[in-house]
């Protein structure tokens, strides 16, 4: 008996029982359909990730700061000794500010660096046009602040160099602040009032300057990373600077490198040459990268699809339990059928393959169904995701066809597996013994 033959037999035999077959097939659809969700949703989490990365500046960027207070670095023991006698391993951070010339340091200096910006922030302002008021945040830098954050004006132009260099009082404002306060009228070359309270020794008073709008910044969305950024609105550093702080220092400064297998080196040369400005190691700020946060993402991930695997892979167990368990009754039900086969010279093989292939026939069945249901399953967890557990998020469902094609994979592994047994058992018997049985 040929391979063909086999196949028809095993097929015709599922239908002789509809109702067992559906029931068996119900457990792999169950564990298939949760084993492709969960991978979905967990490789759902590197992709949004990935996907607010790229809106805010993509995975080149290495951001430079420093916190006011750092962790001193130390051996096991030594923190243990300090958290016996109570000493914070946490001190001040004694480094330097960081300052506008470090950026231009920087850009000048450090190999594999393709722009430089400095950044500075300050909330609790004011746009007024015209009476109409609304709440906003400033945003202070040096030109090219567009390109690192990979946000750009949908009409009018950002600030130049020259313009920074010359404190100039020019503007690029959000979306929402052109909406909101200048309506239907067009900003561009209007004049608005930025103010903001200031305390100093028991005296209150009102910081106000004048800007000219130059440009509009492309609608971000309140989504994510970008959350409040259409409520913005960007100046020259040097005119935040001058006008309001009186110093120097920045916040942070954003380093975009040629390519990601620039950025070991952009690092190590941006502690060096920090150091060398502000007459310490370098490893004082902290430097954050895009690549950092992909990790953690893909460890994220990791943990959800094997959690939520792992308990996929009981249900598939368990389905392939009742896969041969309905084997055995269809060999035990079918035991003259086998006998009378084996008189008419059927062989050992063809017995076996004959339920090896109804077994599988079964669970690929299963295996196809449950991919398909695995899709839905896997778009509606990331909608419940987006809703209930992490509003706004707007978490994607990433379907992997090499997923569902494992997913099958396994399916047909589990009918052959646990369908074994059963096979072997009705290929063990002898025509005689088969043809006397009730």
């Amino acid at each position: 008996m040929n391979l063909f033959e086999c196949i028809i037999l095993g097929i015709s035999s599922l239908r002789r029982n509809p109702l067992r077959s559906s029931l068996t097939i119900l457990g792999i659809i169950v564990g298939v359909g949760s084993v492709v969700s969960m991978v979905s949703v967990g490789d759902g989490s590197r992709a949004m990730v990935l996907r607010e990365i790229e809106r805010t500046g993509g995975t080149k960027i290495v951001e430079i700061y420093r916190d006011e207070w750092d962790k001193q670095s130390g051996t096991l023991s030594r923190a243990a000794g300090e958290a016996v006698r109570g000493k914070s391993r946490w001190r001040r951070n004694r480094a330097e500010h960081l300052e506008t010339d470090d950026a231009y340091a920087l850009l000048s200096n450090a190999r594999g660096v393709a722009n430089v910006i400095a950044e500075d922030d300050m909330g609790g302002w004011s746009v007024n046009y015209k009476g109409r008021t609304k709440e906003s945040r400033i945003v202070a830098s040096t030109a090219g602040y567009d390109r690192s954050h990979n946000w750009y004006p949908s009409i009018g132009r950002f600030f130049k160099e020259d313009e920074v260099e010359s404190a100039s009082s020019v503007a690029v404002i959000g979306s929402k602040i052109a909406e909101e306060v200048f309506l239907n009228e067009d900003p561009i070359g209007k004049e608005i009032k930025a103010s903001r309270p200031s305390y100093w020794r028991g005296f209150s008073g009102l910081y106000e300057v004048r800007l000219k709008v130059i440009g509009v910044m492309e609608e971000k969305g309140d989504a994510m990373d970008t959350t409040g950024w259409d409520d913005r609105f960007i100046i020259p550093i040097t005119t935040l600077q001058e006008r309001f702080k009186g110093r120097q220092d920045v916040e942070r400064i954003r380093v975009e490198a040629v390519n990601v297998d620039n950025i070991p080196q952009v690092i190590s040369d941006a502690k060096n040459i920090l150091g060398r400005i502000h007459n310490n190691t370098g490893e004082e700020y902290n430097y954050w990268t895009a690549t950092e946060e992909l990790a953690t993402a893909n460890k994220v991930g990791f943990v959800m699809k094997a959690l939520m695997g792992g308990i996929a892979g009981i249900a598939l167990i368990v389905a392939g339990i009742g896969v041969m368990n309905i084997m055995l009754v269809s060999v035990t039900d079918r035991t003259r059928e086998i006998g009378l086969r084996k008189a008419l010279g059927a062989t050992f093989n063809d017995i076996i393959t004959q339920f090896l292939i109804e077994a599988s026939v079964l669970t690929i069945t299963g295996g196809v169904l449950g991919s398909i249901l695995g899709v839905f399953m896997g778009k509606g967890t990331a909608a419940l995701i987006s809703r209930f557990v992490w509003e706004g998020s707007d978490w994607p469902s990433v379907i992997s066809l090499f997923t569902m094609f494992i997913a099958l994979v396994i399916s047909v592994a589990i009918g052959v597996f646990f369908g074994l047994y059963p096979a072997h058992k009705a290929a063990k018997l002898t025509p005689v013994e088969a043809l006397r049985s009730d």
